[in-house]
């Protein structure tokens, strides 16, 4: 997910509440997180970026739908354990959905959340934003999806630690355990002109 600037008042004041946070963004355009006490825009992907995460959510979408479960964009936003308001490209929630102080726009429980890897942004989701997801209890598999060649990484919580799997190549699969769905990276990348790499290549570690 691409991130724009930082808002700041007038004032200059350095930190805002969360009430604040929710009245600026009932009343602006556009996408904004709430990190720390800052307020931050959201700025929007390019086309392959949001090709990707509109194949990602068909994908999911298509096995999930049937099973009772949600598939959201990045219009959704969720709410971490440490207190962040953040838009993820795509999440999953199966079964009761549970919303952050009663508002509809804010998710508190998904099983699954996958970004779309932007230059500016990488470091932020593989590390930052990574430790703040993994502080919803909930959750039990992050993806971070490359957009210049067929490459996934996918993070999946275990008892005390997160494993990771970092698959390559347009024939490979992803195996998602915590909605027991294979994500073929096929579909991931379909309409995609991505860089050439070794078919079926898979590196596992844990973190």
């Amino acid at each position: 997910m691409a991130l724009a600037k930082q808002y700041t008042e007038t004032t200059q004041k350095a930190r805002h509440s969360e009430a604040e946070y929710f009245e600026f963004e009932r009343t602006s355009f556009g996408r904004w997180e709430y990190v720390n006490g800052e307020i931050r825009q959201m700025a929007g992907g390019k086309d392959d970026h949001n090709t990707i995460a509109m194949n990602v959510a068909r994908a999911l979408g298509n096995v999930l739908a049937p099973k009772g479960c949600r598939i959201y964009g990045s219009d959704m936003k969720i709410h971490t354990g440490d207190g962040v308001n953040t838009f993820p490209d795509v999440a999953v929630v199966c079964g009761e959905r549970q919303y952050y102080l009663g508002k509809e726009d804010v998710i508190l429980n998904p099983l699954v959340i996958v970004e779309v890897l932007s230059p500016s942004t990488e470091g932020y989701d593989r590390g930052d934003k990574f430790a703040h997801y993994q502080s919803i209890s909930s959750l039990r598999d992050y993806l971070l999806v490359e957009t210049h060649q067929a490459r996934i990484r996918l993070y999946s919580r275990r008892s005390d630690y997160w494993e990771m799997r970092e698959i390559v190549g347009g024939d490979s699969t992803v195996h998602l355990s915590s909605v027991e769905v294979d994500l073929a990276l096929k579909d991931v990348y379909a309409l995609i002109e991505i860089e050439r790499s070794e078919s079926g290549a898979e590196r596992e570690d844990t973190r």
